[in-house]
């Protein structure tokens, strides 16, 4: 089970949205033994102009940023986490063009007892 939340500057875009789902999918699949049935994508889009770093907006700096945080059992091990996070940012400069230094990526961890899903079992 893997829940990631994704901030994005810039417009919505349905293809940008598919590419980052399926990139993250992908990711999980590889890194964090997630499954596919159990992994949840929210992408949200944020203006350039509201969103500001080091006192400037992102519209200043001509670059795109991110923050992306991502929920997962506590079975996970910093290695995988590791190699997630360095292939996720890797992905994100190729689907996003040149990022901000200030983007971010944050695991959470949760025990395996203290979820559960709308579904049977």
């Amino acid at each position: 089970m893997a829940i990631f939340n994704v901030k994005l500057s810039g417009r919505k875009s349905l293809k940008t949205t598919s590419s980052i789902s399926a990139t993250l999918l992908d990711l999980n699949l590889k890194h964090l033994r997630g499954r596919k049935d159990f992994t949840v994508v929210l992408v949200e889009y944020q203006s350039r102009d509201t969103w500001v770093v080091a006192g400037e907006p992102l519209s200043e700096h001509n670059k795109s940023c991110l923050i992306l945080n991502v929920t997962v059992s506590d079975s996970i091990t910093d290695d995988e986490k590791n190699l997630f996070i360095k292939e996720a940012f890797a992905a994100f400069n190729l689907l996003l063009g040149d990022l901000h230094e200030d983007c971010y990526i944050s695991i959470q961890q949760f025990n395996n007892n203290s979820f559960s899903y709308n579904r049977p079992f």
